[in-house]
């Protein structure tokens, strides 16, 4: 007598698209000298501009804009956001801008924008740094999260 198994195997397998961020130039603020009986602040936008409501006096002229290159092998649209780390005491970050696609925002979370595709898309981030006046002087490295995702 024969026994004969039959084995019905069944693979089941979905495939996510992935989104790759890749950052080309980081955000970087000039050297100032802090204000003694204020809040100083430093904005930059994301043209690599000073803002106007800049309130220190620069000690060097090296600064400017974040720089990515996202890209994406799905079709879906995107969402970008970005928040501050809060990583420095009585150092804020915030008022954040991104160009994408040439078209400015400035309220995060953005969802359902175009997919940047394989080719990808250019994005640029500026913010503006506070420093209370209470703030310790010395080097600052305020982060912050930049994140890119399908819907």
């Amino acid at each position: 007598m024969t026994l004969v198994l039959f084995l019905l195997l069944s693979v089941s397998s979905s495939v996510m698209a992935a989104v790759s961020i890749t950052e080309i130039q980081g955000l970087h603020y000039p050297s100032v000298i802090q204000n003694t009986n204020k809040s100083s602040k430093v904005v930059l936008t994301w043209k690599g501009t000073l803002g106007g409501s800049t309130n220190v006096e620069l000690v060097d002229q090296f600064y400017h804009q974040a720089k990515f290159r996202v890209t994406s092998n799905g079709t879906s649209p995107i969402s970008i956001n970005v928040t501050s780390l809060g990583n420095e005491a009585k150092v804020s970050l915030r008022g954040f801008k991104i160009r994408y696609k040439n078209k400015t925002y400035k309220k995060f979370p953005v969802t359902g924008l175009d997919n940047p595709g394989l080719t990808g898309e250019e994005i640029w981030l500026g913010a503006q740094v506070k420093a209370g006046k209470r703030a310790k002087p010395g080097l600052k490295r305020p982060e912050y999260l930049l994140e890119i995702n399908d819907d």
